[in-house]
């Protein structure tokens, strides 16, 4: 009866270690297949071609500084503007050293 008992639970073992074996590979090419979906760098990139690239990052960044540019200098006359509409056209040095 013990004999029996110690050679159901080596089989038992045998099995659950199978079963741990079959279940790590299976996990094993699920993350694998989710890697490829989502990972762009790896072993393949020496096929890349380096010489043409999509983005020109100096171009866009002259783009970006321009258009600051232009709009800091829509504002600066939109509040040129405003102040000679108000009346304000002169600025308060010039205003103070003409009354002294």
């Amino acid at each position: 009866m013990e004999k029996e008992v110690e050679k159901d639970s080596k089989k038992n073992f045998i099995i659950n270690l199978g079963m741990i074996f079959i279940l790590g590979f299976l996990i094993g090419i699920v993350l694998k297949t989710e890697a490829l979906k989502k990972i762009t760098i790896g072993y393949n990139d020496y096929l890349m071609k380096i010489d043409s690239q999509d983005y020109n990052i100096n171009k866009m960044q002259m783009d970006l500084m321009q258009a600051r540019n232009a709009v800091s200098q829509n504002q600066n006359n939109s509040e040129a503007s405003g102040n000679e509409k108000n009346g304000q056209g002169t600025p308060v040095e010039q205003n103070n050293q003409a009354q002294n």
